[in-house]
């Protein structure tokens, strides 16, 4: 049994060790100038785990390998790679600190629920805060509603707070209990490595706790963990992390690109001229014939997918409730139905682990990925709001080792793009600049015909019109709309994209 391939290009690989006196920092030249930051490729960020979990040292790591970090992080791993690791991973510094970041605790009896803070041994323990490493940005098309990756500023202070230095710390993600919260928050701590990747950290010093601490961690936890601020990390900034992870993310003008090519565009992903895009949603979402709805029975495959206002899924509740839905229904123009919770085992006990990598690679498979294509198709990954989709994201680039990509505007941007809604305020017009970005139309969305059971579904062709969901009023059981607020004067989508990769000038 081998160990994880790590198959990530670290061009400034020296960042993790400390220069000498006479030698220039790392990313500067001799006589102190910043270079560019080293752009990487989303084939060169991709890791492959273990077939046995068990043997991960970072990525998908299970409760023993965390046991064994947290209880021997003063010495390094000397186990077989095919072993649970005895130690601090073999790879990092001696001077390497161990931060467990749980979202929740592990409501054990006599307060076990932390993963004990051992400051004498380099091992810090933290509770996250409200904080899901996203923020309200501007693309230049899109302002003040959906959330993208969180910027330098914010990123830096994050890390701060928990004394993060990712040129040599090894940072652990975890969920403390057995909740009905725990699908949720597995989502929002995958996404955590997809942002802390985006901003150039190295997968080896990253990982996710498989399942949670309550259910899974057999050793002592404890009421002791680490006060925000503990310890410093001495100013530490990503602008030290001389490489450019921004590939990883697309803005809204190259995801419109891959799919106006039927998915075989050149040009917009490196190394790629064939892609595979995925929504991570319910089938049932995807398709339209979602039950679950509001106002199934009067609007059948209408009111599905909860705007960029609105959290959670559609409501059963055929009065209404106080959610906003987006101006019509439907998929993005050749994505596959891809259910996110697919790819979990353990879900009835709340538990959330993922399934066996063979399982995980037969299930790409049947949705038309195989393993072979990782050398020449890229998987895009988008869902409603691009948290669900965090799992599939997980599994593809840090599990299967496939390169993947994220549309972080999912489809709360994308289905506010309209051209042609009844309510025309809500209509780009042709001679708006931002009209080229119009997704309403056959060759960027799904349309749809009759389906089953008078319901309505959406078809691969490009007959009929969108499903369009047009609000009714304010009261309580009023239907409701809700647009992410769209500049009509946008000629670009890449603006947060752009101002991202300047920080690290």
């Amino acid at each position: 049994m081998t160990g994880p391939r790590y198959s990530y290009v670290f061009a400034a690989a020296a960042l993790a060790l400390s220069t000498s006196a006479c030698e220039a920092p790392p990313g500067e030249d001799d006589g102190g100038a910043l270079q560019p930051p080293t752009a990487v490729a989303p084939a060169a960020l991709t890791n492959t785990s273990a077939e046995d979990y068990a043997h991960n040292r970072w990525g998908l790591i299970e409760a023993a390998t965390l046991e064994a970090y947290a209880t021997g992080w003063s010495a390094p791993d000397t186990a077989a790679a095919d072993a649970v690791a005895n130690g601090r991973p073999a790879h990092l510094a001696e001077d390497a600190r161990l931060v467990v970041l749980q979202i929740n605790a592990a409501n054990r009896a006599a307060g076990e629920n932390y993963v004990p803070s051992t400051p004498s041994a380099r091992v810090y323990t933290y509770e996250l805060d409200d904080f899901r490493f996203n923020q309200t940005r501007d693309t230049g098309l899109i302002s003040n509603s959906v959330r993208y990756q969180a910027d330098g500023p914010t990123t830096d202070d994050w890390l701060a707070k928990y004394g993060i230095d990712l040129r040599r710390d090894f940072v652990v993600f975890a969920q403390g209990e057995n909740a009905a919260t725990s699908g949720a928050y597995l989502q929002e701590i995958d996404r955590a490595i997809y942002w802390l990747s985006y901003w150039g950290a190295d997968l080896r010093h990253l990982a996710v706790l498989n399942g949670t601490l309550q259910k899974n961690y057999a050793g002592t936890l404890s009421s002791n963990k680490a006060a925000d601020g503990t310890v410093s990390n001495d100013g530490f900034s990503v602008k030290q992390l001389r490489v450019d992870h921004t590939s990883l993310t697309l803005p809204l003008e190259d995801f419109q690109a891959i799919v106006d090519a039927r998915l075989s565009a050149t040009g917009v992903v490196e190394g790629f001229d064939r892609q595979f895009i995925i929504d991570a949603r319910p089938t049932p979402q995807f398709t339209r014939l979602a039950t679950n709805a509001a106002f199934v029975t009067e609007y059948p495959g209408q009111f599905i997918t909860t705007a960029w206002s609105s959290t959670g899924a559609p409501s059963n509740d055929a009065t209404g409730q106080a959610k906003s839905y987006v101006l019509y229904e439907g998929h993005v123009k050749g994505a596959v139905s891809f259910p996110w919770a697919n790819l979990l085992t353990d879900v009835g006990d709340n538990n959330w682990k993922y399934k066996p990598r063979a399982e995980l690679e037969a299930i790409f498979a049947a949705a038309g990925y195989a393993a072979s294509d990782a050398a020449t198709k890229v998987v895009v990954s988008q869902c409603r709001t691009n948290f669900e989709v965090q799992v599939n994201g997980f599994a593809s680039r840090v599990i299967l080792g496939y390169p993947t990509v994220h549309f972080d505007g999912s489809l709360v941007e994308y289905l506010s793009l309209v051209s042609n809604h009844p309510d025309v305020s809500l209509n780009l017009a042709p001679e708006d600049p931002a009209y080229r970005f119009r997704t309403d139309i056959p060759t960027r969305s799904q349309h749809y015909t009759a389906g089953v059971a008078g319901l309505v579904t959406t078809v691969e062709d490009d007959d009929g019109v969108p499903a369009y969901n047009v609000g009714s009023g304010t009261g309580a059981g009023d239907r409701k709309v809700a647009q992410a607020v769209v500049n009509r004067e946008a000629t670009a989508t890449r603006k947060a994209l752009d101002e991202d990769r300047a920080y690290k000038q």
